[in-house]
């Protein structure tokens, strides 16, 4: 069966990382946004991948030459010819679909074409339903329907691939995760993060900018004994919410991240410091980046791996400031490019990722997928 896991652009080499660990995975291709690979037959395991935004069971890849409107019912008709079949048994091996499912059809374009997604979706959508059995909700209308399964179109130039997610949601929703506020982050990345500084069983992590906990439940969840902090009370309040909800257990207070209290019992610093956008920084951080990161450095004992907007260049701030840079690579979060840095203080040894991250990263920066500096 084959399965295509997408992501972030620019952690597909840490996609494929986790991949390989939690999954018998074969044929494993990197590709923007997305890695695919084969397992053997249906694996709960598909459900619980932490850095993919959502994965899918592929049905199959069709011609598509035909970027104007003409080519909609040929491509709705070559859709409906794929094995649906075996890729429902497979799906509803991961989770139940009732007999009455409702099902919707979700496409992305690359390339131009004269018709919008919402033509193709409801093309193919129409031609599906007597195929799957079920009720197609169009997305085109007023407001979108509750659903039982969505089927993804990647509409490419000359082909489109078709495909179910294997879950009811996509795995970037975290259950957990509903108490949110500006500036949220984005769980997938937050995983991939805490992979990037090697957090693991007994791992003391500390976010002294924790908002609503993204960073500091995906450090706890992945055994790390964590320490948040931030100033808005009610952003701690969310976070001890979504920890509780994770079953996640996390020690999180009110304080401004220039009281460096504990900060030296810690190994990693993982954090999601404000951008000025969504966000305004407040306490040390606001009267001088600068100075906040020197107060860091004389206490950290370990190594940080931070995410801030790119504009912030916090690099090469770090490496004006003497400290170690073990990797800086871009990545474009939420329509806007970011940085994700992992270094450590000066006179720490640099950091260096773990051999199966490192290992990845080399093939993805051989294919083309991502640069030296990400993408």
């Amino acid at each position: 069966m084959r399965v295509l896991a997408r992501c972030v652009h620019g952690t597909e080499w840490a996609t494929a990382a986790e991949v390989e660990a939690a999954l018998p995975a074969s044929d494993v291709v990197l590709g923007r946004r997305e890695v695919a690979f084969t397992l053997p037959g249906p694996d709960p395991a598909l459900t619980a991948l932490r850095r993919a935004d959502d994965a899918f069971v592929v049905a199959g890849e069709v011609p598509a030459a035909d970027p104007t409107r003409a080519g909609l019912a040929p491509l709705a008709a070559a859709v409906a010819a794929l094995d649906w079949p075996a890729v429902l048994a497979a799906v509803t091996a991961l989770h139940p679909v009732p007999r009455s499912a409702v099902f919707d059809c979700v496409a992305s374009i690359e390339g131009r074409r004269s018709h919008n997604r919402f033509a193709a979706e409801d093309a193919v959508g129409a031609a599906l339903a007597p195929v799957l059995g079920m009720r197609f909700a169009s997305r085109s209308g007023a407001g979108a329907a509750a659903t039982d399964l969505t089927v993804r179109l990647f509409l490419r130039p000359g082909s489109a691939v078709a495909a179910v997610r294997v879950g009811a949601r996509p795995l970037h929703r975290r259950p957990w995760k509903r108490d949110t506020g500006p500036g949220t982050l984005h769980p997938p990345l937050a995983a991939v993060m805490a992979a990037l500084a090697g957090v693991g069983d007994g791992a003391a992590v500390l976010d002294p900018f924790c908002g609503d906990g993204t960073l500091a439940v995906e450090a706890a969840l992945c055994g790390a004994r964590v320490a948040a902090a931030d100033l808005d009370p009610d952003r701690v309040a969310a976070t001890l919410a979504n920890a509780g909800r994770a079953g996640a257990t996390l020690d999180a207070r009110v304080a401004d991240a220039a009281h460096l209290d504990g900060l030296d019992a810690a190994d990693v610093l993982l954090t999601n410091p404000p951008w000025s956008r969504a966000v305004a920084p407040g306490g040390l951080l606001s009267a001088s980046p600068a100075a906040y990161w020197a107060a860091a450095a004389g206490v950290l004992r370990g190594r940080a791996c931070v995410v801030t907007d790119a504009d912030l260049d916090l690099p090469d701030l770090l490496r004006r400031a003497g400290w170690g840079i073990g990797l800086a690579t871009r990545l474009r979060l939420a329509g806007r490019v970011a940085h994700v840095t992992l270094a450590a203080p000066p006179g720490a040894p640099v950091p260096g990722l773990p051999d199966p991250l490192a290992r990845w990263r080399e093939r993805a920066l051989a294919a083309g997928v991502v640069t030296a500096d990400g993408f």
